[in-house]
C-alpha cells in the first residue's frame, strides 16, 4: 500500500516552519519574502500570505499559509490573510515546471551585496558543502532588474532568464529558489547565502583563488559516482537536507538569529 502524502495541515506547518528558519538565518526580514508548496492532487498552491496583524516570517504560523490557484487567485476563506503581491513567482513556476513542488523567494543580504557589487559567486571553498560548490561550478543566472514583480508581465522575463535552473539571482533584490520539496528549497536557500557571504567577505580581502582544477575534477568524479548510485536506487546522500537540524535551531529558546558564517548577524 502506498504511503499517504502529507495533509494540508502538515504542509501548512512545514511552509510556516521554513519561513521561520529562513528568518532565523537572516535570509528574510520582517514580513517580506515567501515560501510555497503544491497542494498534492490539485491545482492549488499553499503560500505564506500577510495576516492583518503580521508578526513577520520569524513567527510565521500555519494560519498564515493560504491557498491560491495557478492564476494567483485566493481559494476559500483566507481568514483575513492577504495574498502576497509577487504571487506569480510561485504560480508561474508551478505552471511551467510540473516537477517543482516548492518555491522560496527571499532577500538574503549576502546575495544582495554580491549582485550590487558585481561579486561573482565562485568556487572558492572545498566540497564540505557540496550544494554550494555545485552552485558555483554550474553558474547561476542573474536577472538584472531590481523591481518587485507584481504582475505576470513583470514576472515572465525573470522566469525566462531562469530557464530550467533551480536558482535565479535577482539583482539588488533577492533570490528565487525552486525544488522538489520545502526541505530542499529551504536548505538550498541557506547554502546559497553561505556561498554569497563567503564570496563577498573573500572579495574584501582580494586575491582569493578558486579551488584547484585537480579538486574540481575530483569533485566532479565524486558527483558522477553519487548520481549513478542514486539512479541505481542508492538514495540521496543529502537525505532530508538537514531539515531536523534547522528545525532544532528554530526551536532553540532565546536563539533569535543564527549565523554560522560570521557575517555579523548572530545574536
Amino acid at each position: 500500500m502506498a504511503k499517504a502524502g502529507p495533509s494540508r495541515k502538515e504542509l501548512q506547518e512545514k511552509v510556516a516552519t521554513s519561513c521561520r528558519i529562513l528568518a532565523q538565518h537572516g535570509l528574510v526580514k520582517g514580513s517580506t519574502g515567501h515560501v510555497s508548496t503544491r497542494l498534492p492532487g490539485t491545482d492549488g498552491v499553499l503560500v505564506r500570505g500577510r495576516p492583518e496583524a503580521d508578526p513577520g516570517l520569524r513567527y510565521a504560523a500555519p494560519e498564515s499559509i493560504i491557498e491560491v490557484d495557478l492564476n494567483g487567485k485566493t481559494v476559500g476563506d483566507t481568514r483575513g490573510v492577504r495574498r502576497v503581491s509577487e504571487i506569480y513567482l510561485h504560480t508561474e513556476v508551478y505552471r511551467r515546471r510540473p516537477e517543482i513542488n516548492a518555491v522560496v523567494h527571499a532577500h538574503p543580504p549576502g546575495v544582495l551585496l554580491c549582485t550590487m557589487t558585481g561579486t561573482t559567486l565562485r568556487p572558492i571553498f572545498g566540497g564540505y558543502e557540496p550544494p554550494g560548490l555545485r552552485m558555483a561550478l554550474h553558474g547561476l543566472p542573474l536577472y538584472e532588474r531590481s523591481i518587485t514583480l507584481h504582475t505576470l508581465d513583470e514576472t515572465t522575463p525573470m522566469l525566462e532568464v531562469m530557464g530550467q535552473k533551480d536558482i535565479c539571482l535577482m539583482s539588488a533584490h533577492g533570490i528565487l529558489v525552486v525544488g522538489k520539496s520545502v526541505e530542499e528549497v529551504t536548505h538550498k536557500s541557506i547554502v546559497l547565502e553561505t556561498l554569497a557571504r563567503l564570496n563577498y567577505l573573500a572579495a574584501l580581502r582580494g586575491n582569493v583563488k578558486d579551488i584547484s582544477e585537480e579538486d574540481v575534477e575530483e569533485w566532479n568524479r565524486r558527483e558522477r559516482v553519487a548520481n549513478e548510485a542514486r539512479a541505481a536506487g542508492g538514495g540521496d546522500e543529502e537525505g532530508n537536507h538537514g531539515w531536523e537540524y534547522y528545525v532544532s535551531l528554530v526551536n532553540e529558546p532565546g536563539l533569535i538569529q543564527f549565523d554560522d558564517v560570521g557575517f555579523g548577524l548572530g545574536r
